[in-house]
Order: structure tokens, then C-alpha cells, then sequence
């Protein structure tokens, strides 16, 4: 699940700055990687303005299946079954929801709709696989790693020894993309494999994505050459970023994506589309 990690450090972290300097990165993880790649834009207005989006139904419905699915497997493996998964998020949403969710619902009626469209969802799980057969050797790994002068940090969902070796796991509620589409899909799968590889020295042998709204499974294999590109990759994007930052220039970049995007009212992208002020 994706980490809201402070991505830039103040100028007095570095030395003979003055205080009028730009804040360049001190850490990236692999969703705001992702949102660079997608739109220097919305990185800017997310990690350097830190202008919050409103929450959605489908944020929160992530965030709960995940705290469920990682206390899923505290259990012993055969307590590992649908009522028990259902019970365990219906206690996380109770946990969560007042302090990162408030006034989310409208109407009780409409949380009660939502809680049972995500029951129905969540319940998708039992048939992609049978937690009582998997003992993984990590969940909610909170990583954090500097490879050779940047600084990568992120929380890989799961990782588990199976008959295809070492396999790194994500859990998605959304909806899956085309197949065609679906290798983009695995950006942030390649940088924790690489993480892995720096901290464990241990090569993954396949990258899983679990889709729970269909559902929907893709599973590709990874290698060290696949690793060793992504690292080129992370390295060029960690200095684009810095030169943004320290230029100021974050082009937005449109695409149909943008019709989802909470920032799309104050983006110049969009600017000639806004009402004139009188």
C-alpha cells in the first residue's frame, strides 16, 4: 500500500545552503515515483505543495481491506476464513475511520451500502487463493533503502516462499487493467524486488498482483537484468525530480487520467477551462 513519506528534507539537512534554497529529495517512494511518472504536475501539487485531495470510498475501502488482509494472517491457518476476514475489516474501519475517513458517508445508509459492496469485494479473495495454505515470510514491510545515494522507502504488502520461489505480492481493490496494459501495472513491484535485492541480497523470483474487484491475478517473473533497469530508472527519475525542483518547472501532462484527478480545478492544464473572476 502506498506510504505518505515526507519527499523533501529542509535546507538546513544539507550543508552551506542558505535558507532560500530549493528542498531537493531525501526520500522516494514508489507511488510518488509513479505520480512523476504520470504527472510532474500532480507530483508537485501532492508532494511539494502538499495540498490534500479529499478522501475517497475507494481510498478508504483500500486502506481497510489492507489492515484486513495483514491481520488475516496473525491467525493461526485454519481460523484463516471468510467470516473471520469480514469481521476483521468491519474492526478496522471502526479503527480507522473517524480520524482518516470523517464525514466520508452522507448517511449512515450510504456507509452501510459501501460496507457491503466492500464485503463483496473482500469476499473475491477466497477464490484467487487459500490463506490457510500460505505462511508468508513478510507483510506490511515498511523498507527503507539507500541505494548508493538515493533514498527509496515504501511498504511491500506481502512476500512469500511458493513452487515458483521468493514472490512479492500486492493486493489491489480497484478493477484490473486490460492485460495489455497490465505490465505497467508492475512499476512499484520492481522497485520493492529491488529493495529486496539490496537489503537481502536475494534476487525475487516473481512479481504477483491480486486484484480483488473481478477478480483478476497477474503474475510475471523478474530477473536481475529487470532490476538493474529499474535502478538506471529510479536514479534518472530521482535527478529529473531534483531538477524540477530546483527549477520550478513541473509540466502537466494529460491524459485520461486527468478525469480523476483532484487537482484538475487548480492545474494549468486545464487553467482555460476555468471561470474568469469578475
Amino acid at each position: 500500500m502506498p506510504i505518505m513519506e515526507p519527499v523533501t528534507t529542509t535546507s538546513n539537512d544539507t550543508a552551506d545552503t542558505g535558507p532560500t534554497e530549493p528542498r531537493l529529495l531525501a526520500t522516494l517512494s514508489p507511488s510518488r515515483a509513479s505520480d512523476f511518472k504520470q504527472c510532474p504536475q500532480m507530483f508537485k501539487f501532492k508532494s511539494i505543495d502538499k495540498i490534500e485531495s479529499p478522501p475517497t470510498v475507494f481510498q478508504a475501502r483500500g486502506t481497510t481491506a489492507h489492515l484486513a488482509l495483514q491481520r488475516l494472517f496473525d491467525l493461526p491457518g485454519p481460523e484463516r476464513e471468510p467470516q473471520r476476514l469480514y469481521d476483521l475489516f468491519r474492526a478496522a474501519w471502526m479503527e480507522i475511520k473517524d480520524e482518516d475517513y470523517p464525514g466520508l458517508f452522507e448517511s449512515v445508509d450510504d456507509e452501510r451500502a459501501w460496507g457491503i459492496e466492500s464485503l463483496n469485494v473482500l469476499a473475491n479473495y477466497f477464490s484467487i487463493e487459500d490463506p490457510r495454505t500460505l505462511e508468508p515470510l513478510d507483510r506490511e514491510l515498511d523498507m527503507l533503502e539507500d541505494l548508493d545515494g538515493i533514498v527509496i522507502r515504501g511498504i511491500l504488502d506481502r512476500m512469500e516462499e511458493t513452487d515458483d520461489g521468493l514472490v512479492i505480492t500486492d493486493y489491489k481493490t480497484g478493477k484490473a487493467p486490460p492485460e495489455r496494459f497490465a505490465d505497467k501495472a508492475f512499476f512499484a513491484l520492481r522497485i520493492y524486488a529491488l529493495l529486496i535485492r539490496h537489503r537481502t541480497g536475494v534476487t525475487p523470483d516473481g512479481l504477483k498482483l491480486i486484484y480483488l474487484t473481478g477478480p483478476t491475478v497477474y503474475q510475471v517473473p523478474v530477473d536481475d537484468e529487470q532490476l538493474d533497469a529499474m535502478d538506471t530508472q529510479l536514479r534518472a527519475l530521482w535527478a529529473t525530480i531534483n531538477t524540477a525542483i530546483e527549477t520550478g518547472d513541473f509540466p502537466p501532462q494529460t491524459s485520461k487520467l486527468c478525469d480523476w484527478c483532484s487537482y484538475q480545478d487548480i492545474c494549468p492544464a486545464f487553467a482555460s477551462e476555468q471561470p474568469e473572476v469578475t
